[in-house]
């Protein structure tokens, strides 16, 4: 199996005033991830506000990102959904665009109660996308808190698609022994950006995350400090991290994140419901923030 390396950025899906989305932003996103030396991009996930899309919507953002990467960097498309149907298509619609991986959140209202369950289910959404590489998404935001090592030792062989978890759950130890698990065989990337040189420690090779939409530059180099022992130049890196973390918590994740995307000339100011929008004296203060940060 073919493991990533480096940072995948989880891009947010630009909304105008009236909700609409801002489809003219995708090209410029892509030209900013790819700047950053960014090498993929996981699209219609948390940061980008998936769940708060019509599937409709989801598949135009899915073809926008298609066009406009040309392949150049590696895109892992969201299908989870509350309907299964609806998964279905978003997932036959990933492999007909020829993306290069689908993902899945499981459902978060009705869940599957069992590990068994959750493998039944994963199976009867990627048979609409049978040749794509698939990627689970471990969250605590979903309620779904299996112990992941033992679901790749139950999904091993019955679900054929499977190479790896996109591991958002904040347990190191579990990562290990998922790194560990039937051989050492699964991609397991690491996508809790405030944890990341632990991650690095504990043998992460990738790592998906939102921040490095605008600061993957800071993370490359806590990445190289880390491979030359520079354990000084590690602990500046991650509290300046922590520091940007701290600025996203402070004013709702998302938007503040969206906010601090005006450092690369993009204007993303609005969010989708529930999640609220911030005042403008409140983006400005994340933009501004989070550059001078990053200027440090």
């Amino acid at each position: 199996m073919k493991k990533l390396e480096g940072l995948i950025a989880a891009p947010h899906t630009p909304f105008n005033a009236d909700g609409s989305i801002n489809f003219e932003l995708i090209p410029q996103q892509v030209e900013t991830l790819l700047k950053q030396k960014v090498v993929g991009a996981y699209i219609c996930g948390t940061t980008g506000e998936g769940i708060c899309c019509t599937v409709a919507e989801r598949k135009a953002v899915m073809k926008a990102w298609a066009e406009a990467a040309k392949g150049r960097l590696f895109i892992i498309a969201h299908v989870g959904a509350l309907s299964i149907g609806d998964a279905r298509e978003l997932a036959a619609y990933a492999q007909e665009l020829e993306l290069d991986a689908t993902s899945i959140v499981p459902p978060n209202f009705f869940k599957p109660g069992s590990i068994d369950a959750l493998i039944d289910y994963i199976n009867s959404v990627l048979v609409a996308a049978p040749k794509l590489p698939f990627y689970y998404y471990h969250t605590g935001m979903s309620g779904v808190t299996f112990d992941m090592e033992q679901f790749l030792e139950k999904a091993d062989g019955k679900i054929p698609q499977l190479v790896g978890i996109k591991f958002n759950y904040p347990d190191l130890y579990m990562f290990q022994r998922c790194q560990r698990a039937c051989g050492g065989k699964y991609d397991i990337t690491w996508g809790i950006d405030e944890w990341f040189a632990g991650a690095l420690a504990c043998g992460a090779k990738s790592a998906i995350g939102s921040t490095y939409n605008y600061a993957a530059p800071l993370y490359y180099k806590i990445w190289d400090a880390y491979k030359a022992g520079d354990q000084a130049a590690i602990e500046k890196g991650m509290s300046k991290v922590c520091r940007i973390v701290d600025l996203l918590v402070k004013h709702g994740g998302v938007v503040g994140g969206k906010a601090m995307m005006k450092i690369h000339g993009l204007e993303m100011p609005t969010v989708r419901p529930p999640l609220t929008n911030i005042t403008p004296e409140a983006q400005a203060e994340c933009a501004d923030t989070v550059a001078a940060i990053l200027a440090e």
